[in-house]
């Protein structure tokens, strides 16, 4: 049984205290010291000290739960000097080194303190304004209140389309009081939990993850210093806290890695918190690695169920940027990821979607303002037809929006869809449900996003936004 996984650093220096005063002339002490280190000739070598021994002793103990890094520096929340090839993420003052909702954060004497009054609605980020890393070491220590929840970004994207400074990607996060997620591995606005606390964990090119290995997660006090440390080389992602390693993760999940991105940190919904971050240190590791696609996952691997159940299974945040696109003889087409949106394709324009990788079309249109065979010219060009048809706000029902958003979730890359109406006008009307409840948007976005796809009715926008309050309540 190892006693040692955690000595404080009090205890160390009480032991070392005690050590300090053991008299050095006891007989029982030097005998045994002459003892153990007389020559074969009878001569004593040089006696070691009892502090020596002792000090020895603890440096034996404590050594196999630290790494080198950790062990070789200063306790934690004590000011450091920036390592060799590092930078500091904390130079100046708030605004030189970060930029996002500044209103939360002060930075003073070298430590960076974000504070909520408990009336936060969603997640708010500042961002580091250094250049976004590849591979690279973090550390930093942290500080967080008793209910506090705060995370770490990285290889992030700022999304202002998703809200004022919302952060997309992985996050380390900090949470001391819910040992499985403190020191986890989260993807914000994504695939979410990829990582509980104390589990190493293989995500398949499929985005299904398997649990390779786990124990109990570790347990570190609120209220009191701890060094953080993140290291990601490819796609193998490993979290510690402390020395103890809290996360290993190997994402092989091609449509959901990311190589590439910002830093940031966060304040999170919920009760009033404090969250302090001190001696913040990045170094990026060159030349960076590529990812591995390939990994032999074991035959006892726990399959992992997805947060919220099996019917969201193979599912993220539908937060792809909106971007224009085009279609051969279509107007206000648009993309999201593997949604398109669109007024009537034409026979030329269907076909280019599907050599996109288009394989569902879904027409808003209604049967009375139609002068053609819509079914058959989508079948004719060998897609897959669905028809969930309204002609305006009238007979725009919930059952209506609520049927098209769900072939819109069936939608991936290897599966994308084409929703469209005459004008895009409809299709606006929806889109702003579907951005709002699949992707986690902020309404007024979505807003802004509808009638960016196309949507001029203002019956029709009332009728979405009070469907997605609906549903929100």
């Amino acid at each position: 049984m190892n006693l040692s996984r955690q000595l404080p650093l009090d205890r160390i220096k009480q032991t070392y205290r005690r050590a300090r005063v053991l008299p050095l002339k006891s007989p029982a002490i030097d005998g045994q010291l002459i003892a153990a280190g007389r020559e074969p000739s009878g001569s004593p070598s040089p006696k070691p000290r009892p502090t020596t021994l002792a000090l020895l002793a603890i440096i034996l103990l404590t050594a196999p739960q630290l790494s080198p890094t950790f062990a070789a520096n200063p306790a934690a929340g004590t000011p450091r000097e920036t390592p060799a090839g590092a930078e500091s993420l904390l130079e100046g003052n708030l605004a030189d080194s970060w930029e996002g909702s500044l209103d939360d954060w002060t930075l003073e004497d070298g430590v960076l303190i974000g504070t909520t009054d408990g009336s936060v609605k969603v997640n708010r980020f500042i961002t580091s304004k250094i250049a976004p890393v590849e591979d690279f070491e973090l550390e930093v220590d942290v500080w967080v209140s008793a209910r506090g929840n705060s995370g770490i970004q990285y290889r992030s994207e700022v999304r202002e389309d998703l809200g004022p400074n919302v952060m997309v990607g992985y996050q380390c996060d900090v949470v001391a009081a819910t040992p499985k997620y403190n020191g986890m591995l989260y993807e914000e606005r994504g695939r979410r939990i990829l990582c509980h606390t104390a589990e190493k964990v293989v995500t398949d090119a499929d985005g299904q993850g398997w649990v390779v290995e786990s124990s109990e997660p570790p347990k570190f006090a609120p209220e009191a210093w701890h060094r953080y440390k993140v290291r990601v080389v490819g796609n193998h992602h490993q979290h510690w806290i402390d020395g103890q390693k809290t996360a290993e993760h190997f994402d092989l999940d091609p449509n959901g890695r990311s190589l590439s991105g910002r830093i940031g940190v966060q304040v999170h919904v919920g009760p009033p918190m404090e969250i302090r971050y001190r001696n913040f240190f990045v170094k990026r590791l060159t030349p960076t690695t590529p990812p591995s696609d390939s990994m032999e996952i074991p035959a006892d691997a726990k399959k992992i169920v997805p947060q919220g159940g099996w019917k969201n299974a193979g599912k993220r945040d539908a937060n792809h940027k909106l971007v224009k696109a085009e279609l051969p003889g279509t107007r206000k087409v648009h993309r999201a990821g593997p949604i398109w949106l669109a007024g009537q394709p034409t026979a030329e324009g269907l076909a280019a979607a599907k050599k996109a990788g288009v394989k569902r079309v879904i027409t808003l249109r209604s049967e009375r303002e139609l002068d053609f065979d819509d079914e058959a010219l989508v079948k004719n060009a060998g897609l897959e037809f669905h028809a969930i048809r309204f002609g305006g706000h009238q007979q725009l029902t919930d059952e209506k929006i609520h049927a098209v958003c769900q072939l819109l979730q069936a939608a991936d890359p290897d599966n994308q869809a084409l929703l469209h109406c005459a004008s895009a006008n409809r299709v606006g009307a929806i889109w702003i449900a579907y951005r709002v409840l699949d992707g986690r948007q902020a309404l007024e976005n979505a807003i802004q996003e509808g009638k960016q796809v196309g949507l001029l009715d203002p019956d029709l926008e009332k009728a979405a936004v009070e469907y997605v309050k609906q549903r929100k309540r």
